[in-house]
């Protein structure tokens, strides 16, 4: 009984590794940002400053308007850790962003790096 535990905890761990893997990461590697469309996300939402784990983070939940060359505007929305260094981010701003053309809504990162 506790051995069959144990192994379908370690099946349901691999499981999620793998969507994990599969789904990809928020950052992705620097070739494949590369290989991404460059457009310009304009902020139509910024949630408030919460301090995060680490002393000079926060969370920053943001709204907004990517446009690109070559899609049509897209409305996103996403979570990031935030430097406290950086300038915080400010409706009607625009950013640089990096993303997938087949997939806009669930691809886009902001490339000008906030940490």
């Amino acid at each position: 009984m506790l051995i069959g535990l144990v192994v379908a905890i370690a099946l349901a761990a691999v499981a999620v590794a793998l969507i994990i893997n599969l789904r990809g990461g928020r950052q992705p590697s620097a070739a494949k940002l590369a290989a991404m469309s460059a457009g310009t996300l304009t902020l139509t939402g910024v949630s408030p400053a919460r301090r995060g784990r680490q002393e000079r983070q926060a969370f920053v939940t943001v709204s907004g308007t990517v446009l690109g060359p070559d899609i049509a505007p897209t409305e996103v929305y996403g979570g990031f850790v935030w430097s406290l260094d950086a300038p915080w981010p400010q409706i009607g701003q625009d950013m640089p962003v990096r993303y997938d053309p087949r997939k806009v809504d669930s691809s886009w990162v902001i490339a000008a790096d906030p940490q």
